[in-house]
């Protein structure tokens, strides 16, 4: 015998939450991937550990590069925003890079809070690392941003409450308080599956996927080796195929060639390195 559903108590939570997803177009983004051989990140977070200093996480890694992105391709760092029937394309001078920041209210588990890590190309990968554990463990009573953004949810009823989330949209300076630029980076994968396909309100956004040795062909054999997925969403209205190929292109090879790309020259002072690109990582690691 079939019973009827149980019908479940709803908050304005999770009511606006669910509406959050309308500024979302699909239609409009445009989605790559490839696989990134990390065995030369993987090496760099060795060195950091033997060195006794605070090990980068991959998302500081990932954060990195895409600010990297920013500074080498403009183009990549706009929006389009404004009134409707009033909308712009604007072009951030800052290279602020927004991330995912997991965390939960009732009713809402594990509900994303978008933190900006302000002029992220002038800081260190452990001086990223460290701000992202800070916005792990921050509270309503310590973080602003998460103190107004859980009481629009708690206490605003809708409509009222996806007016006030979505008026960075509208208005440039909003945007850059509270959205930071054009790019947001996030890790979805961290929690068990190898790869998430999704999109996010930014114009720009790169995910990665769990990092773990897969088979792959060199030269005429199948080895295991230590990769990291690499998904770039890309809004078509704002940067073409060609100039996102070759964005995309850039932001494997700097995340292949770390040393190069992304560390400063203290930063390789302070490891005694120069080039840990051939060397062979030890072990697959968390991000």
């Amino acid at each position: 015998m079939t019973t009827s559903p149980k019908s479940m108590p709803i908050s304005r939570a999770e009511k606006t939450s669910w509406a959050m997803n309308d500024v979302m177009r699909p239609a409009y983004m445009v989605t790559m991937i490839s696989e990134v051989d990390a065995t030369a990140i993987a090496a760099i977070r060795d060195r950091y550990r033997q060195a006794g200093l605070t090990v980068p996480s991959y998302t500081a890694i990932v954060i990195k590069m895409a600010a990297l992105m920013m500074k080498r391709i403009p183009q990549a760092n706009r929006a389009i925003l404004g009134l409707p029937l009033f909308k712009k394309l604007y072009e951030f001078e800052n290279i602020d890079i927004s991330v995912a920041v997991e965390k939960s209210l009732p009713f809402l588990p594990g509900q994303a809070l978008a933190e900006t890590i302000q002029s992220t190309l002038d800081k260190s990968l452990i001086a990223i690392s460290d701000e992202l554990k800070k916005f792990a463990s921050d509270t309503v009573d310590t973080n602003e941003r998460w103190r107004t953004f859980s009481r629009i949810l708690k206490y605003v009823p809708r409509p009222v409450s996806n007016i006030l989330i979505n008026l960075p949209y509208q208005f440039p300076s909003l945007w850059t308080r509270h959205r930071g630029c054009a790019c947001w980076v996030n890790a979805p994968s961290k929690a068990g599956g190898d790869l998430v396909f999704t999109t996010w309100p930014w114009p720009l956004t790169f995910s990665f996927g769990k990092v773990k040795k897969r088979p792959a062909v060199s030269g005429d054999e199948v080895v295991a080796r230590l990769t990291m997925p690499l998904v770039m969403v890309f809004d078509r209205r704002i940067m073409g195929g060609g100039p996102a190929s070759r964005l995309f292109a850039e932001a494997v090879d700097a995340l292949q060639e770390p040393v190069k790309h992304l560390l400063s020259p203290a930063e390789r002072r302070e490891l005694s390195i120069e080039d840990l690109s051939h060397r062979e990582a030890p072990r697959g690691e968390s991000q």
